[in-house]
């Protein structure tokens, strides 16, 4: 009896052996299959996001660009001015260092005598 009993479990095992593994396997592939299409959709997300991205980096350098020409257009209107503004203290400083126009000059003497002065006074010295 023992002896059928063991035939009847072990053929038991047998029958379910194969529907075991078909369930693993199916099990196995729903979760792989599960997990591919979420990695896909997070691919497509993450392309999605990137073209996004590109796109604001796009603007952002046309906006820097325009930006750039009009610092430089800016610049070379500040450059004009300066080099104005030099030339014309090149020329004030020019129109300030010429003597004046001389006047006739005096006879006798050139200066006023000054009071004070130690010519022709004696001064004690040390």
């Amino acid at each position: 009896m023992e002896a059928t009993r063991r035939n009847e479990a072990a053929l038991w095992r047998r029958a379910w052996l194969p529907w075991g593994l078909l369930a693993g396997v199916c099990l196995l592939g729903g979760t792989a299959a599960w997990a591919s299409t979420r990695s896909v959709s997070a691919l497509a997300e993450r392309g999605a996001q990137l073209e996004r991205e590109a796109a604001e980096s796009e603007a952002r350098v046309a906006e820097l660009q325009a930006l750039r020409e009009a610092m430089a257009r800016r610049l070379r209107v500040l450059e004009q001015q300066h080099q104005s503004a030099r030339a014309e203290a090149t020329t004030a400083a020019a129109a300030c260092s010429l003597p004046p126009a001389e006047a006739p000059q005096k006879q006798g003497r050139s200066e006023p005598r000054r009071a004070g002065s130690a010519k022709g006074k004696k001064s004690a010295r040390r």
